[in-house]
């Protein structure tokens, strides 16, 4: 199934489809560990959508300056924040916020986690997890 976003030249849309079974992916072979995003994937009926969570977004946001942080830590934040972060992509989605993005032959819909989407949330996201010490990293702020 190709990602296609819907026409919008004055036919009525239908229903977007919702989004489930959301999931951070852990196990990335080919990730930089200390350079790419963490990934969020979910269902949009049949079809994958991949949601990239930006790390600087997330240093900007917890106010962060270590970028010694790996990608698996990173990972763990997210888990940690999993409905805030479902409730932006599902935004997102619904706003047609996403390009498609082709590999392997297919197509799926993209989209990447801004800071912006995260101030936007109305949620404190918390950096508090087991096995990161990020709060000793942070510079006292608002989140």
């Amino acid at each position: 199934m190709a990602a296609e976003k819907p026409e919008q030249n004055g036919k009525q849309r239908p229903p977007p489809v919702k989004l489930s079974t959301f999931s951070v992916v852990s196990e990335r072979p080919d990730a930089a560990p200390l350079l790419d995003d963490p990934l969020i994937h979910c269902q949009a009926g049949q079809q994958l959508v991949l949601a990239f969570v930006s790390r600087n977004a997330l240093m900007d946001y917890f106010h962060i300056r270590d970028e010694r942080i790996p990608l698996h830590q990173w990972n763990l934040v997210v888990e940690r924040n999993l409905d805030a972060f479902k409730r932006i992509i599902e935004g997102k989605y619904e706003r047609d916020e996403w390009e498609a993005h082709n590999i392997q032959g297919q197509s799926y819909p993209r989209m990447l986690v801004t800071l912006e989407d995260m101030e936007r949330c109305g949620e404190q996201l918390s950096a508090e997890v087991r096995d990161l010490e990020v709060g000793s990293r942070a510079d006292p702020g608002p989140h």
